[in-house]
């Protein structure tokens, strides 16, 4: 018998019966695995604490072929907090929904970290839900390695004034640089019909722009240590949101019931 032992957050349940449960766990050595939790549903069960959605603890796995069980849980964190609220527990599904999507075998420990903070600064309202929201989305785009070229217009370099971002391209272009290839297309000199035509784009202010640079690049702990305009605030989240699903290539519907709920 394989014994594995791995620092891990439960990121999904599915119940098997009326004893058994399957946990999906986001895991610091093994990334995205699936391990069975017998009896874990018992009122009885000493793995019932740690076999549900958002617990964080010291997972030890044991190993049949490519499946594995839980032989013990140390329990460091069930973020039981996020419960008292409906809103908090759909966008902390939701985060976790994320990295079940983009989760591999390999483990990724920054993705780990963010989610982990992520759900404390959700529990203990650090700062708006809003906040956490953005800042988990274009971090995790950056984890990805797909965060976006903010410096300038990726044509002649202009930094100044509003940017329109390509949201697939992840690069971005000034109003002028924009004006002279739509007049190019108009010539028919260049053609850029039918799916490049089609390509969303996020017009970015200058603030908005620093604020998605810091989120990707600075220090995890320090990831809400920035201030922009009420108005910046609303297009981040809008530009952080678009830009992931956008990626990604599908939506949520822990993100949709979180924006039922939170009005």
């Amino acid at each position: 018998m394989k014994l594995t032992e791995v620092k891990a957050l439960v990121i999904r349940t599915t119940d098997l019966s009326e004893a058994d449960r399957l946990i999906r766990l986001y895991s610091d050595r093994l990334g995205v695995i699936s391990a069975y939790a017998n009896n874990s549903r018992s009122l009885k069960s000493r793995y019932m604490a740690a076999s549900q959605l958002f617990c964080y603890g010291n997972y030890v796995l044991y190993q049949k072929g490519d499946k594995y069980w839980v032989r013990e849980v140390e329990l460091e964190n069930n973020f039981f907090g996020l419960r008292s609220s409906i809103a908090k527990t759909a966008l902390a599904s939701y985060f976790c929904d994320v990295l079940s999507e983009v989760g591999t075998t390999d483990p990724d420990v920054s993705l780990l970290r963010l989610i982990l903070n992520s759900l404390y600064a959700l529990e203990h309202s650090l700062v708006p839900e809003s906040r956490v929201k953005l800042c988990f989305e274009m971090r995790c785009a950056a984890a990805l390695g797909f965060a976006p070229d903010l410096s300038g217009c990726s044509e002649c370099g202009s930094d100044e004034g509003e940017l329109y971002l390509d949201v697939l391209g992840g690069v971005c272009t000034c109003r002028e640089c924009r004006e002279y290839a739509a007049s190019i297309r108009q010539k028919g000199t260049l053609i850029t019909e039918g799916e490049e035509a089609r390509r969303p784009v996020l017009i970015l202010s200058p603030g908005v722009r620093a604020a998605l640079r810091y989120i990707a690049e600075c220090p995890i702990e320090r990831i809400y240590s920035f201030r922009v305009t009420d108005a910046d605030e609303a297009a981040l989240s809008l530009s952080s949101e678009q830009y992931l699903l956008h990626h990604l290539g599908r939506g949520f519907d822990t993100l949709k019931f979180y924006k039922e709920v939170s009005g």
